[in-house]
């Protein structure tokens, strides 16, 4: 069962059509969660316009386009396509909405980051070295958590940070991912280690009045983190770490967590001598890829990061079917 966006809390001119808008797209089976996200900017936006009767002009829409500070093209391209629907359904309810020309944009390509074991141990000793902060009480048991379960499973930081009290099955060490990229759920067995880890988090931070709804990862006032928080944070804590950020293309970003978890299992299983071509689309289904060729390019990524994998790639033998979950370098 999928997990809807509470709607009623838009306020600007757009309200009522947004309430209904959003309630639409669910009715259609869509948890519609970046959608949601983004009108909500768009509803504070608004604000600044004196609209009538439900109008969304041109010039709302071409303010809305402009590009924004450190914004990137991909982000940006999202922004614009979510307020195109919204026009569309304005239209369609007997309003008007402008619809702007499409606009193709260059996305711009990242270079995968891969962490070394030794970048990992620096950046989870900087964690670990977290003290409290009365503003932010809970930012010392958080985070430490949070970024090992991003490198420990392979997680997409929103995923981490959609995650609920329920999503958590802490005796047994599962992670129920629902409603992620491309609408995929599954089930995601922990290592020991990231599962005591997380009991220890639970214990020191949710109590009673936390119900199965409330966020596993929160701020003071009991809302969840936003990716933008995330990011910022990290990167100050690269800087802690003593780990060069190199700017957007070339990172560390959060997300290279992920990239990393990933080359260091394929890397692993190439020491082990495991054939890669059977353990890929179990690789797939865990790290939630909707195809094994979206793993393969990992393969990639995996020797130009550690060389001596070519060599034993193609040397692969045996049937061997080792624990997913990720390891984590703790010393």
């Amino acid at each position: 069962m999928m997990r809807k966006r509470h709607v009623g809390t838009f306020n600007g001119p757009f309200a009522p059509m947004l309430d209904l808008f959003v309630k639409q797209k669910q009715a259609l089976g869509y948890e519609y969660v970046g959608g949601y996200t983004v009108l909500h900017v768009f509803d504070t936006f608004s604000k600044k316009y004196d609209v009538q009767n439900y109008k969304l002009t041109k010039e709302m829409v071409l303010a809305w386009e402009q590009k924004r500070p450190n914004e990137n093209d991909t982000t940006r391209s999202s922004r614009i396509r979510y307020l195109q629907h919204f026009a569309t359904f304005l239209n369609n309810q007997g309003y008007y909405g402008y619809i702007a020309p499409v606009q193709n944009f260059r996305i711009s390509r990242h270079t995968a980051y891969v962490f070394t074991k030794e970048e990992l141990h620096k950046l989870f000793t900087s964690l670990d070295a977290m003290t409290y902060s009365p503003c932010s009480p809970y930012r010392h048991l958080t985070f430490p958590l949070l970024y090992r379960m991003l490198y420990g499973c392979g997680f997409r930081i929103s995923e981490v940070l959609n995650l609920t009290v329920a999503d958590v099955d802490l005796p047994n060490g599962i992670v129920h991912i629902r409603d992620a990229k491309n609408g995929n759920e599954r089930f995601i067995p922990m290592a020991a280690s990231l599962s005591i880890r997380c009991r220890d988090y639970a214990d020191k931070v949710h109590h009673e009045k936390h119900d199965k709804n409330y966020p596993f990862f929160f701020k003071k006032d009991g809302t969840g983190y936003s990716v933008s928080n995330i990011e910022k944070h990290f990167r100050e804590q690269l800087w802690l770490a003593g780990i060069p950020y190199l700017g957007k293309d070339l990172g560390p970003r959060v997300h290279d967590l992920r990239h990393t978890y990933i080359c260091h299992r394929l890397n692993q299983w190439a020491e082990e001598y495991v054939d890669l071509t059977a353990m890929l689309p179990i690789l797939s289904k865990y790290v939630g890829h909707t195809s094994v060729t979206s793993t393969q390019y990992y393969l990639k990524l995996t020797a130009e990061a550690f060389p001596n994998v070519l060599k034993q790639m193609e040397e692969l033998s045996g049937h061997v079917f080792p624990q997913v979950g990720g390891v984590l370098y703790e010393e």
